[in-house]
């Protein structure tokens, strides 16, 4: 009799604490999610200029995870120009990069996104004022400092110069998001016209990358000892002593369904590698100087499944040389004709079909994360 009263009392105890605390559980899931919600609420939008004059004005002033909202116009920086601290703000035009232009000083890049930090720039036009007497070491247009992460996209990023990445610096342990942009006649005094990225792991990805220009290597991209990803790009009109295109330094970059062509150099004048283990798939490399260049290549490294120009690897990998018949390259329009023999000859394995499960089609308008599709009209 004793043990059935004590069985009762622990079974009265035991259904008593359960639903107590499967409530208490209740309760802080339901504070955690008002904390959320209020830490949303507490994100304001900052607009320039109709509250702050300039744009690191509303930097300055902003909380974590605000977004600063720039009204159309041409704005003159002043010296230093903008810094994106580590508050993890979203930069952004509310009309455009065409109507909405940022004119740095040229003794540092135009933005500088600070260590840590993970900013977002969209929508701008990034630009240097020409002064021969000044230049950024690092950085032109917009320099990520180590260990950032910002995204970069739907910018157009043209006319900035420095020593190393006229265009965007990407400095070590740094994993910018690089995407939608026009990234254009940009110049660097040594490496990477366009992008410079060193001991890095940015995206670059669905951007036009053109007309820019390194002394040394590396006219549109330069990757030093990093492991970029580069995918979905049109590469062209580049210029550098070695690596037109792109360039790559001991590097482990992923170079996949890239269009690059037209560009120029004494070697390399598609792509230059130079040590390291890089995957070359679905690329089309066509009427550069000199296509494709190895100063030495590992068997992983070998072009697969793409057309290259100058015949080499050809017959090897699924690797082709024949025109890829662009819709109208004089216009600067590199989509594939329907009759291109680049279409659906890209590497079979599924994880590059295209957008519509059809087997992938070399260069830029290829694969799952491609653009508008080939033969189509512009969007």
């Amino acid at each position: 009799m004793n043990r059935g009263f004590f069985q009762q009392g622990w079974m009265k105890t035991q259904y008593s604490i359960i639903p107590l605390f499967h409530h208490s559980i209740i309760c802080l899931l339901a504070i955690a999610f008002i904390l959320v919600i209020a830490n949303s609420a507490l994100a304001d939008t900052l607009v320039v200029p109709n509250y702050y004059l300039t744009i690191q004005e509303a930097v300055e002033a902003s909380n974590p995870g605000d977004t600063i909202l720039v009204a159309s116009g041409v704005y003159k920086l002043y010296a230093g120009n903008i810094e994106l601290t580590d508050k993890n703000l979203t930069l952004r035009s509310e009309f455009g990069a065409e109507k909405t232009i940022l004119e740095g000083r040229g003794n540092s890049p135009v933005i500088t996104v600070v260590e840590h930090a993970r900013a977002v720039i969209d929508g701008f036009t990034i630009v240097t004022i020409k002064d021969p007497k000044t230049k950024a070491l690092r950085g032109g247009g917009i320099y990520c400092a180590p260990s950032s992460s910002p995204t970069i996209v739907n910018n157009v990023i043209t006319e900035n110069s420095a020593v190393f990445g006229g265009g965007i610096y990407c400095d070590h342990a740094s994993s910018p998001i690089i995407r939608n942009n026009v990234i254009s006649k940009n110049s660097a005094v040594r490496f990477g016209g366009g992008i410079f990225s060193y001991r890095a792991s940015p995206s670059i990805t669905n951007n036009t990358i053109t007309e820019n220009e390194a002394a040394n290597s590396g006219g549109g991209i330069f990757a030093g000892r990093d492991s970029s990803r580069i995918v979905n790009n049109v590469i062209c009109k580049n210029k550098a002593k070695s690596g037109g295109g792109i360039s790559c330094d001991r590097s482990a970059c992923n170079i996949i369904n890239n269009t690059v062509t037209g560009n120029s150099t004494s070697y390399g004048g598609g792509i230059l590698l130079d040590g390291g283990s890089q995957k070359i798939i679905n690329v089309i490399l066509w009427q550069n100087e000199d296509d494709f260049y190895a100063g030495s290549i590992s068997t992983t490294s070998r072009p697969d499944h793409s057309d290259i120009g100058d015949g080499d690897f050809r017959g090897v990998n699924g690797n082709i040389m024949q025109d890829p018949q662009f819709l109208d390259p004089e216009n600067g329009d590199f989509r594939l004709k329907p009759d291109s023999p680049c279409v659906d000859v890209g590497n079979p394995d599924p994880i590059y079909f295209d957008p519509d499960g059809s087997r992938n089609d070399m260069g830029a308008y290829g694969g799952p994360g491609s653009r508008p599709g080939n033969g189509a009209p512009a969007e």
